[in-house]
């Protein structure tokens, strides 16, 4: 499989052009190591739940039973996960095209056109990807090419690594937020509300201390990743476009996983039947004909900022 290797002085990230334009790999730079601060992916990722981080588009997260009405047009999706909902859009299964490519940047772009199961409007998704320095950049962009409006949403789906540098390391979060989205099955009953949840994502919680997957009200911008004992944090910049936060961070009899995740998006999880059924601010974009949409996601990396 074909992959895109960035690298500045501080970052290195792996792309799959034929798996989603997904991230294999992200890696920072120190001692002359590179230590991954997202998970990596299987050596051999055949299914985007593999990998690193993926994209999501033309909608993020679920759509319960993959079935929805938009002005008026029935839609029938195909289910793609154990819970009988489409997840995660269908630009993470793709192959993407590279139109750009450079030391520290690519540009990558696919189309899509309706089928049997599939979304029923064409489109096109363009990423763009760069590292500099210890700030990693990206840009996802949905335009509808088709002859009438769609629903869409956009989102990035990263699995940060629990320990960094050092197996003393418990990774905190902080996310300021709006509150949590009561849900069942993780599609959600009722408006956001505080609760103890979004208080310790407030404050800043252990990663550990979570057994969370639910979407919170309010963008992850400013939010931080903290691996104390590798004296390492990460710092959220701009997620221009993202009005929720979906945080994944399970723990089972078996203990925790090694990653959790925390998810820029634009639009709330079943976003579409819940605007069918009169909600307000779902974060879903009718896109005319022609008409585009973006969703940003950057962050910087600070290797001697974990203790203030």
């Amino acid at each position: 499989m074909a992959i895109i290797v960035l690298e500045s002085s501080s970052l290195r990230a792996a792309v799959l052009p034929e798996l989603g334009a997904g991230v294999a790999d992200l890696s920072l730079r120190r001692d002359g190591d590179w230590w991954p601060l997202l998970r990596r992916a299987h050596p051999r990722p055949s299914h985007f739940n593999q990998l690193a981080c993926y994209l999501l588009a033309p909608w993020s997260n679920r759509i319960e039973a993959g079935v929805f009405e938009f002005a008026g047009r029935p839609v029938r999706l195909t289910p793609n996960w154990p819970d009988g909902t489409a997840i995660h859009g269908e630009v993470c299964s793709a192959s993407w095209q590279v139109e750009q490519r450079g030391p520290t940047s690519a540009v990558l772009r696919v189309r899509s056109e309706p089928g049997p199961g599939r979304w029923p409007w064409a489109y096109e998704c363009r990423v763009r990807y760069e590292v500099a320095g210890e700030r990693f950049l990206s840009r996802l962009e949905l335009t509808n090419l088709d002859t009438s409006p769609m629903p869409a949403g956009l989102g990035y789906h990263p699995f940060f690594a629990r320990v960094l540098r050092s197996t003393a390391d418990r990774a905190h979060i902080r996310l300021a937020n709006g509150g949590r989205f009561p849900a069942e099955g993780m599609l959600p009953t009722g408006p956001a509300r505080e609760d103890e949840h979004s208080r310790a994502l407030a404050s800043g919680v252990s990663a550990d201390d979570l057994n969370l997957d639910d979407v919170f009200l309010g963008s992850p911008e400013g939010a931080e990743i903290r691996w104390p004992a590798s004296g390492t944090v990460l710092r959220f910049g701009s997620c221009e476009g993202a009005g929720f936060s979906v945080v994944y961070a399970p723990r089972g009899p078996a203990g925790a996983p090694p990653f959790f995740c925390l998810e820029p998006v634009s639009m709330l999880n079943n976003g579409f039947n819940l605007m069918a059924r009169g909600w307000s601010g779902t974060g879903v974009r009718r896109l005319a004909p022609g008409e585009s949409m973006s969703l940003a996601w950057t962050f910087g990396v600070d290797q001697a900022g974990a203790g203030r």
